[in-house]
């Protein structure tokens, strides 16, 4: 008669078996349909989002894979850094990118994109640009390979979609290797149903290979729970699975239960732990604020601000960051208040200190940029309020305001701009307005675009700043507002505002001629003639002026700043010029949109660039500021 042995460890290997057997027939399909292939294969699979007839511009997420640091990705994307999200990978350190995207038309392809720009390097070709630099997220529009010449700056047309569910965010995602369509939605909080809903191109349910691009809808508050059918079935798995479990050895159930026991006690704890922490934060910090501004029963046209909120700081926090408002620490004064120069932890700050008869202003600032995160806007970080007053938190600036660099920069400490950089400037300048006016979710008017509102970068880059005065405004052609008091700077004012007191995008427009105008003449926007400060003009009649003489050409370089030394490009000027001349056109129907401003001043840009590089080493110019020789 035959005898068995039944040793922990035979009857550990019999579990196994009997697990095996059961499991397989569940997850054997998955594995033979939804693994991608090992090796890659050709970006065939890559398809534009098509567009939805109610929706022309939200926020997306880029998946980038590629490693660049954070550095890179700003560089390269045209974001702040405060759009980068790490997300593990395995044990790789990806990022996710919050982007513009807005429906348009590219070369005849009509879908969602969000444009960036590359200057192109040696040996560059579009299918690199993209798979190395943008996970292979671009799209191509055709003939790259003829046109893609080193240090030529290029469109870049990243792939990304938008949805109708205020629950989700679509990732723009590009398979790598051993990705499922089940990883992927672990990955980024979605549901296999929901990434096959939307991406109707897969031609098998569940397959992927690597390099496609998918489009996955990413739960903003984690993937809901199943159904009550769905739980019922998952326990009758479970039940069969622990009983037999049960059945070859009582220690292997004891290890799942003290295991589970042990999970849950964790997870409550943890819970009851952020529970803690955030009633903490909320009672201490928020209180102050949320008396006076945030209730809505308590004040009129007050917002209920969006999930994007900015940190709410302590009082305790502001003073120290300023050490106790110092006055050797103020970097700008105007009709707000002032704003101080600080430090929170290990980050420089600027923070605006306003009195309380401006909370309007407060809000309304509060309001727009706790909504917007872009490269050439300045980034709103926090607020705080008490003791009758109110403070604004913001990235620090180090090198001020354009209108410093641009009028008698030498008596303030600046060198000269050179003409390369004042073309970047305006470049940068254009494509904040331009943000604020088509990729918003909202629409909303600057209504105080000035060179003291532009702060420049630590490489000379700007950033629109100062939206205390910002409005919102509708996205039809039709939509214009009346306000019932002029607002604004004198001389940056277009003439609708002044006589009729009507508020468009185009009041900024113009607003922004006026700016052209300043980076080239290097006067202000009014000027005191012969000195008498009783006899004021405008730059803007000296722009109509030279456009109305018979050889406008000559009438421009005669009024092109001095402190450039002659050195600039005499065509490039007078484009800009005429780009000037038309946003100061008095009928605002006449004036460009912004994005069609920003192209012309792209072209602009990229040809003096190309001009400065002829130089050569004889150049008494170079990228950044004029040497003064």
């Amino acid at each position: 008669m035959l005898s068995f042995h039944f040793t922990p460890k035979l009857m550990a290997s019999w579990g196994c078996i009997l697990i095996l057997y059961f499991l397989f027939p569940l997850i054997s399909p998955k594995i033979t349909r939804n693994l991608a292939s090992g090796a890659p294969t050709q970006l065939t699979n890559i398809y534009p989002f098509p567009c939805s007839d109610h929706i022309k511009t939200c926020s997306a997420f880029l998946y980038q894979h590629n490693g660049l640091s954070k550095q890179n990705i700003t560089k390269f994307y045209s974001v702040n850094v405060s759009a980068i999200k790490p997300i593990s990978y395995d044990d790789r350190q990806d990022y996710l990118v919050t982007v513009p995207c807005t429906c348009k038309d590219v070369n005849g392809t009509v879908g969602y994109f969000y444009d960036t720009s590359y200057k192109l390097q040696l040996l560059d070709t579009f299918a690199n640009v993209s798979n190395d630099i943008y996970s292979g997220q671009a799209w191509k529009v055709g003939g790259e390979e003829e046109s893609y010449k080193a240090e030529d700056v290029v469109t870049m047309h990243l792939l990304c979609g938008c949805v109708e569910d205020d629950q989700k965010t679509v990732v723009t995602y590009t398979v790598q290797q051993r990705d499922t369509l089940s990883s992927i939605g672990d990955l980024l909080t979605s549901q296999v149903s929901d990434i096959e809903k939307l991406n109707p191109s897969l031609a098998s349910p569940q397959f992927v290979d690597i390099g496609w691009l998918l489009y996955v809808p990413m739960y903003k508050n984690g993937v809901p729970l199943p159904s009550t059918a769905g739980k019922k079935h998952k326990a009758h798995k479970w039940t069969i699975l622990v009983g037999i479990l049960s059945a070859v050895t009582v220690l292997s159930m004891c290890t799942v239960m003290i295991f589970i026991i042990r999970r849950n006690r964790l997870q409550k704890r943890a819970k009851e732990d952020r529970a803690a922490i955030y009633k903490s934060l909320s009672t201490n910090k928020t209180m102050s604020l949320q008396k006076q501004y945030m209730y809505k029963d308590q004040t009129e046209d007050i917002p209920v601000f969006e999930s994007e909120r900015p940190v709410i700081y302590s009082l305790e926090e502001i003073a120290e960051a300023t050490c106790d408002f110092d006055e050797s620490r103020i970097i700008g004064q105007g009709g707000y208040g002032s704003v101080y120069y600080g430090t929170i932890g290990k980050q420089e700050v600027a923070i605006k200190k306003m009195r309380s008869n401006k909370s309007k202003e407060f809000i309304a600032e509060l309001k727009v940029l706790c909504k917007i995160h872009h490269i050439n806007v300045v980034e709103l970080l926090g607020y705080a309020s008490g003791d009758d007053h109110l403070y604004l938190v913001y990235e620090y600036i180090p090198n001020g305001s354009l209108n410093e660099h641009l009028h008698q920069p030498m008596l303030k400490g600046h060198k000269p701009l050179s003409w390369t950089t004042r073309t970047q400037i305006a470049v940068d300048t254009a494509r904040g307005i331009e943000y604020i006016h088509d990729h918003t979710k909202s629409r909303y008017v600057h209504r105080d675009i000035k060179t003291s509102n532009i702060l420049l970068d630590e490489a000379m880059r700007a950033k629109v700043a100062d939206f205390g005065l910002a409005k919102l405004v509708g996205r039809t052609n039709e939509d214009e507002f009346l306000v019932t008091r002029l607002v604004g700077t004198p001389g940056y004012l277009p003439p609708e505002s002044v006589k009729e007191l009507q508020i468009t995008t185009k009041t900024d427009v113009f607003a922004f001629g006026v700016v052209l105008a300043e980076l080239i003449t290097g006067k202000r926007a009014l000027i005191r003639e012969n000195g008498d400060p009783n006899k004021m003009k405008s730059l803007i009649s000296i722009i109509q002026e030279i456009f109305q003489d018979e050889d406008p050409e000559s009438a421009l370089e005669s009024f092109i700043d001095g402190n450039i030394k002659g050195c600039y490009p005499l065509e490039d000027v007078y484009k800009m010029g005429e780009i000037a001349d038309w946003c100061l056109s008095e009928n605002a129907i006449n004036r460009p949109e912004m994005r069609e401003v920003v192209v012309a001043l792209s072209q602009i840009r990229i040809s003096s660039t190309e001009w400065e590089a002829s130089l050569g080493g004889d150049s008494v110019v170079f990228s950044g500021l004029f040497n003064g020789r």
